[in-house]
Protein backbone atom coordinates (compact mmCIF):
# COMPACT_ATOMS: atom_id res chain seq x y z
CA UNK A 1 0.00 0.00 0.00
CA UNK A 2 1.41 3.43 -0.94
CA UNK A 3 0.02 6.86 0.39
CA UNK A 4 0.60 10.24 -1.53
CA UNK A 5 1.13 13.52 -0.35
CA UNK A 6 -1.91 15.41 0.13
CA UNK A 7 -2.48 18.11 -2.87
CA UNK A 8 -1.55 21.40 -1.14
CA UNK A 9 1.77 19.99 0.22
CA UNK A 10 2.67 18.90 -4.14
CA UNK A 11 2.59 22.67 -4.60
CA UNK A 12 5.34 23.38 -2.08
CA UNK A 13 8.59 24.54 -4.00
CA UNK A 14 11.92 24.14 -1.86
CA UNK A 15 13.03 27.43 -2.95
CA UNK A 16 10.43 29.22 -1.34
CA UNK A 17 10.80 26.96 1.90
CA UNK A 18 15.06 27.88 1.39
CA UNK A 19 14.42 31.51 2.19
CA UNK A 20 11.58 31.48 5.01
CA UNK A 21 12.47 28.53 7.49
CA UNK A 22 15.34 29.02 9.73
CA UNK A 23 15.13 27.11 12.74
CA UNK A 24 19.03 27.50 13.56
CA UNK A 25 20.93 24.55 12.83
CA UNK A 26 18.40 23.67 9.62
CA UNK A 27 20.11 23.33 6.02
CA UNK A 28 17.13 24.69 4.60
CA UNK A 29 18.51 28.01 5.61
CA UNK A 30 21.40 27.63 3.14
CA UNK A 31 21.64 29.41 0.11
CA UNK A 32 19.55 27.95 -3.23
CA UNK A 33 23.21 27.58 -5.24
CA UNK A 34 23.27 24.17 -6.55
CA UNK A 35 24.58 20.86 -4.68
CA UNK A 36 27.68 19.64 -6.26
CA UNK A 37 27.82 15.84 -5.96
CA UNK A 38 28.61 13.56 -2.82
CA UNK A 39 32.37 13.13 -2.52
CA UNK A 40 31.87 10.07 -0.35
CA UNK A 41 32.99 6.67 -2.10
CA UNK A 42 31.12 4.10 -0.39
CA UNK A 43 30.75 0.16 -0.90
CA UNK A 44 28.84 -0.82 -3.77
CA UNK A 45 26.67 -3.58 -1.52
CA UNK A 46 24.63 -3.44 1.20
CA UNK A 47 26.38 -2.46 4.41
CA UNK A 48 25.56 -1.70 8.87
CA UNK A 49 26.96 0.96 10.86
CA UNK A 50 26.24 0.61 14.35
CA UNK A 51 26.14 3.98 16.32
CA UNK A 52 26.07 5.46 19.72
CA UNK A 53 24.18 7.88 21.79
CA UNK A 54 25.79 10.69 23.12
CA UNK A 55 24.01 11.81 26.80
CA UNK A 56 23.84 15.08 28.79
CA UNK A 57 22.26 16.94 31.50
CA UNK A 58 19.67 19.08 30.92
CA UNK A 59 18.26 21.29 33.31
CA UNK A 60 20.16 18.62 35.89
CA UNK A 61 18.02 15.85 34.40
CA UNK A 62 19.96 13.41 31.88
CA UNK A 63 18.62 13.02 28.60
CA UNK A 64 20.25 10.54 26.67
CA UNK A 65 19.80 11.12 23.11
CA UNK A 66 21.11 14.82 22.59
CA UNK A 67 23.30 13.45 19.36
CA UNK A 68 23.26 10.10 17.20
CA UNK A 69 27.26 9.76 16.79
CA UNK A 70 28.50 7.24 14.29
CA UNK A 71 32.01 5.71 15.34
CA UNK A 72 35.04 6.38 13.35
CA UNK A 73 38.93 4.94 12.93
CA UNK A 74 41.46 6.98 10.56
CA UNK A 75 44.67 4.86 9.68
CA UNK A 76 47.88 4.38 12.00
CA UNK A 77 45.78 5.42 14.56
CA UNK A 78 44.57 3.32 17.51
CA UNK A 79 41.70 5.68 18.64
CA UNK A 80 37.95 5.56 18.34
CA UNK A 81 36.42 8.50 17.27
CA UNK A 82 32.81 9.60 16.22
CA UNK A 83 31.32 11.68 13.98
CA UNK A 84 27.58 13.05 14.52
CA UNK A 85 25.07 11.93 11.90
CA UNK A 86 23.46 14.98 11.02
CA UNK A 87 20.93 14.92 8.14
CA UNK A 88 20.28 18.83 8.77
CA UNK A 89 23.19 19.20 6.77
CA UNK A 90 24.11 18.47 3.10
CA UNK A 91 27.61 17.71 3.50
CA UNK A 92 30.00 15.74 5.78
CA UNK A 93 32.85 18.21 7.69
CA UNK A 94 35.42 17.74 10.13
CA UNK A 95 36.21 20.18 12.58
CA UNK A 96 39.58 22.18 12.38
CA UNK A 97 40.33 22.09 15.57
CA UNK A 98 40.16 18.29 16.94
CA UNK A 99 41.98 17.56 13.18
CA UNK A 100 44.90 19.88 14.37
CA UNK A 101 45.33 18.00 17.42
CA UNK A 102 45.18 14.46 15.89
CA UNK A 103 47.84 15.32 13.19
CA UNK A 104 50.43 16.60 16.25
CA UNK A 105 50.27 12.97 17.79
CA UNK A 106 49.04 10.84 14.74
CA UNK A 107 50.55 12.82 11.60
CA UNK A 108 50.16 10.17 9.59
CA UNK A 109 46.25 9.52 9.99
CA UNK A 110 45.59 12.55 7.71
CA UNK A 111 46.77 13.32 4.08
CA UNK A 112 47.85 16.57 3.40
CA UNK A 113 46.01 20.13 3.92
CA UNK A 114 47.42 21.62 1.20
CA UNK A 115 43.90 23.58 0.30
CA UNK A 116 43.47 25.15 3.77
CA UNK A 117 40.08 24.56 4.42
CA UNK A 118 39.38 21.24 2.63
CA UNK A 119 41.24 17.40 2.67
CA UNK A 120 41.29 15.34 -0.31
CA UNK A 121 41.25 11.83 -0.62
CA UNK A 122 40.41 11.46 2.98
CA UNK A 123 39.85 7.75 4.17
CA UNK A 124 38.60 6.60 6.95
CA UNK A 125 35.99 3.78 8.56
CA UNK A 126 32.60 4.48 9.68
CA UNK A 127 32.08 1.28 11.80
CA UNK A 128 33.79 -1.28 9.83
CA UNK A 129 32.91 -0.04 6.41
CA UNK A 130 35.28 1.71 4.82
CA UNK A 131 34.81 5.16 3.30
CA UNK A 132 36.19 7.20 1.24
CA UNK A 133 36.01 11.13 1.01
CA UNK A 134 37.37 12.22 -2.34
CA UNK A 135 37.03 15.78 -0.80
CA UNK A 136 35.90 16.71 2.68
CA UNK A 137 35.32 20.48 3.86
CA UNK A 138 36.90 21.53 7.42
CA UNK A 139 35.19 23.61 9.70
CA UNK A 140 35.68 25.65 12.86
CA UNK A 141 33.68 24.72 15.50
CA UNK A 142 35.22 23.84 18.84
CA UNK A 143 38.18 26.02 20.39
CA UNK A 144 38.49 23.82 23.23
CA UNK A 145 39.77 20.98 20.95
CA UNK A 146 42.61 19.62 23.52
CA UNK A 147 42.04 15.23 23.08
CA UNK A 148 42.87 13.64 26.47
CA UNK A 149 44.94 10.33 24.60
CA UNK A 150 44.73 8.99 28.35
CA UNK A 151 41.20 8.59 28.65
CA UNK A 152 40.40 5.89 26.00
CA UNK A 153 36.42 6.00 26.58
CA UNK A 154 36.21 9.69 26.13
CA UNK A 155 33.81 10.46 23.42
CA UNK A 156 35.80 12.62 21.09
CA UNK A 157 33.79 14.35 18.30
CA UNK A 158 35.80 15.10 14.85
CA UNK A 159 32.99 16.15 12.35
CA UNK A 160 29.48 15.61 11.03
CA UNK A 161 28.44 13.21 8.51
CA UNK A 162 25.63 14.31 6.41
CA UNK A 163 22.95 13.62 3.89
CA UNK A 164 25.62 12.87 1.49
CA UNK A 165 25.88 9.82 2.82
CA UNK A 166 22.51 8.43 1.89
CA UNK A 167 22.25 10.83 -1.46
CA UNK A 168 20.84 8.46 -3.79
CA UNK A 169 20.40 5.56 -1.47
CA UNK A 170 18.12 3.60 0.71
CA UNK A 171 18.83 3.49 4.94
CA UNK A 172 17.42 1.98 7.45
CA UNK A 173 17.70 4.15 10.67
CA UNK A 174 17.00 0.59 13.49
CA UNK A 175 17.12 2.81 16.33
CA UNK A 176 16.37 0.24 18.66
CA UNK A 177 19.15 -2.26 17.54
CA UNK A 178 21.03 1.56 17.57
CA UNK A 179 22.54 0.77 13.36
CA UNK A 180 22.17 2.32 9.78
CA UNK A 181 21.82 0.18 6.78
CA UNK A 182 22.48 1.32 3.87
CA UNK A 183 22.24 -0.14 0.22
CA UNK A 184 20.52 1.20 -3.36
CA UNK A 185 17.10 -0.61 -2.05
CA UNK A 186 14.60 -1.38 0.57
CA UNK A 187 16.03 -4.63 1.95
CA UNK A 188 13.53 -7.22 1.07
CA UNK A 189 12.89 -8.64 4.05
CA UNK A 190 11.31 -5.55 5.28
CA UNK A 191 8.94 -5.00 2.16
CA UNK A 192 5.91 -7.12 3.79
CA UNK A 193 5.77 -4.82 7.04
CA UNK A 194 6.44 -1.33 5.13
CA UNK A 195 3.38 0.72 3.68
CA UNK A 196 5.19 3.42 1.59
CA UNK A 197 4.26 7.08 1.76
CA UNK A 198 5.59 10.00 -0.60
CA UNK A 199 8.35 12.26 1.14
CA UNK A 200 9.79 15.54 0.29
CA UNK A 201 13.84 15.18 -0.53
CA UNK A 202 14.91 18.46 -2.25
CA UNK A 203 18.32 19.64 -2.09
CA UNK A 204 19.55 16.35 0.45
CA UNK A 205 17.02 18.00 2.73
CA UNK A 206 13.79 15.52 3.68
CA UNK A 207 10.68 16.63 4.67
CA UNK A 208 7.62 14.15 5.82
CA UNK A 209 3.98 14.31 5.84
CA UNK A 210 2.53 14.16 9.20
CA UNK A 211 -1.05 15.14 10.44
CA UNK A 212 -1.43 17.15 13.94
CA UNK A 213 -4.76 17.14 15.46
CA UNK A 214 -5.98 16.81 12.06
CA UNK A 215 -4.12 19.23 10.47
CA UNK A 216 -1.85 17.90 7.61
CA UNK A 217 1.67 18.85 7.74
CA UNK A 218 5.54 18.48 6.48
CA UNK A 219 8.07 18.27 9.07
CA UNK A 220 11.32 18.68 8.21
CA UNK A 221 13.25 15.34 9.33
CA UNK A 222 16.77 16.05 10.79
CA UNK A 223 18.98 13.60 13.03
CA UNK A 224 21.00 16.19 14.55
CA UNK A 225 18.55 17.48 16.49
CA UNK A 226 18.33 14.10 18.34
CA UNK A 227 16.84 16.05 22.17
CA UNK A 228 13.18 16.90 20.61
CA UNK A 229 10.32 15.18 19.29
CA UNK A 230 8.88 18.20 17.65
CA UNK A 231 9.60 21.56 17.20
CA UNK A 232 7.27 24.34 16.19
CA UNK A 233 6.20 27.66 16.31
CA UNK A 234 5.15 29.56 19.76
CA UNK A 235 1.23 29.47 18.93
CA UNK A 236 1.70 25.59 18.02
CA UNK A 237 3.34 24.50 20.87
CA UNK A 238 1.02 26.59 23.26
CA UNK A 239 -1.83 25.05 20.91
CA UNK A 240 -0.39 21.49 22.03
CA UNK A 241 0.90 21.94 25.11
CA UNK A 242 -1.18 19.25 28.16
CA UNK A 243 -3.34 21.44 30.21
CA UNK A 244 -1.77 23.07 33.56
CA UNK A 245 1.55 22.16 32.27
CA UNK A 246 4.82 24.98 32.29
CA UNK A 247 8.05 25.76 29.79
CA UNK A 248 10.92 24.45 30.44
CA UNK A 249 14.32 26.22 29.51
CA UNK A 250 17.57 24.99 27.74
CA UNK A 251 20.29 25.97 26.09
CA UNK A 252 21.55 24.00 22.80
CA UNK A 253 24.59 24.32 20.71
CA UNK A 254 23.73 24.86 17.00
CA UNK A 255 26.88 25.23 15.17
CA UNK A 256 28.70 28.54 16.09
CA UNK A 257 25.72 29.33 18.38
CA UNK A 258 23.24 28.65 21.11
CA UNK A 259 19.86 28.53 21.00
CA UNK A 260 16.94 28.84 23.85
CA UNK A 261 14.68 26.17 23.45
CA UNK A 262 11.06 26.43 25.30
CA UNK A 263 9.52 22.51 25.56
CA UNK A 264 6.33 21.84 27.66
CA UNK A 265 4.70 18.78 28.41
CA UNK A 266 1.72 17.89 25.39
CA UNK A 267 -0.99 15.05 25.77
CA UNK A 268 -1.59 15.29 21.92
CA UNK A 269 -0.48 12.82 19.06
CA UNK A 270 0.83 12.89 15.52
CA UNK A 271 0.09 10.40 12.46
CA UNK A 272 3.23 9.78 10.44
CA UNK A 273 3.03 6.83 7.49
CA UNK A 274 0.03 5.62 8.79
CA UNK A 275 1.15 5.09 12.60
CA UNK A 276 -0.12 7.37 15.56
CA UNK A 277 2.70 8.00 17.77
CA UNK A 278 2.09 10.36 21.18
CA UNK A 279 3.38 13.23 21.57
CA UNK A 280 5.08 13.64 25.06
CA UNK A 281 6.79 16.96 24.75
CA UNK A 282 6.82 20.01 21.99
CA UNK A 283 9.68 22.55 21.79
CA UNK A 284 9.83 26.03 19.95
CA UNK A 285 13.13 28.14 19.76
CA UNK A 286 13.33 31.66 20.71
CA UNK A 287 14.31 34.10 17.80
CA UNK A 288 11.53 32.66 14.73
CA UNK A 289 9.48 35.29 14.15
CA UNK A 290 5.47 34.89 13.73
CA UNK A 291 5.76 36.41 10.09
CA UNK A 292 7.90 33.21 9.70
CA UNK A 293 6.03 31.04 11.31
CA UNK A 294 2.58 32.20 9.58
CA UNK A 295 4.38 32.13 6.25
CA UNK A 296 5.59 28.25 6.94
CA UNK A 297 2.01 27.22 8.22
CA UNK A 298 0.19 28.65 5.22
CA UNK A 299 2.90 26.42 3.03
CA UNK A 300 1.81 23.46 5.21
CA UNK A 301 5.14 23.27 7.28
CA UNK A 302 4.63 22.04 10.58
CA UNK A 303 7.99 22.10 11.89
CA UNK A 304 10.46 19.60 12.47
CA UNK A 305 11.73 16.67 14.19
CA UNK A 306 14.50 14.32 15.08
CA UNK A 307 15.20 10.59 16.50
CA UNK A 308 13.22 10.98 19.79
CA UNK A 309 10.17 10.79 18.35
CA UNK A 310 11.08 7.27 16.20
CA UNK A 311 13.16 5.76 19.13
CA UNK A 312 10.44 2.57 18.84
CA UNK A 313 11.21 2.19 15.06
CA UNK A 314 12.66 1.58 12.35
CA UNK A 315 13.04 4.32 9.91
CA UNK A 316 13.18 3.67 6.03
CA UNK A 317 13.94 6.05 3.62
CA UNK A 318 14.38 5.50 -0.16
CA UNK A 319 16.21 9.60 -1.10
CA UNK A 320 16.46 7.81 -4.64
CA UNK A 321 12.41 7.14 -5.10
CA UNK A 322 11.52 9.60 -2.10
CA UNK A 323 9.34 7.23 -0.20
CA UNK A 324 9.66 6.37 3.58
CA UNK A 325 8.04 4.07 6.20
CA UNK A 326 7.81 3.34 9.27
CA UNK A 327 8.37 -0.34 11.53
CA UNK A 328 7.18 -0.51 14.96
CA UNK A 329 9.76 -2.69 16.76
CA UNK A 330 8.59 -5.49 18.78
Amino acid sequence: MRQTLPAFLKRFTITLLLGIFSYGNIAMAQSAAPLTGSQLVLPARDFTIPFHWQGDSINGKWEPHTALLLPVKLKSCPRIFYMQFDLGHPYSVLYTEKLAVIRLKYPKALPANEGGNKLENFSFHAGKVRVLAKEIALQPFDSAAAINWADKEAVVIIGTIGADLIDGKTVVIDYPAQQLTIGTSIPGKLLPQLSLTDMVYERRNLLLPATIKDKHVLLYFDTGSSMYELLVDKETCEDLAAPGSVFMQSKSRSWDKYLTANTIASNAGITINGISIPLHYVTYIEGVGTEKAAQMRKMGIGGMTGNKLFLDYKLVLDTRHKKFGLIRSQ
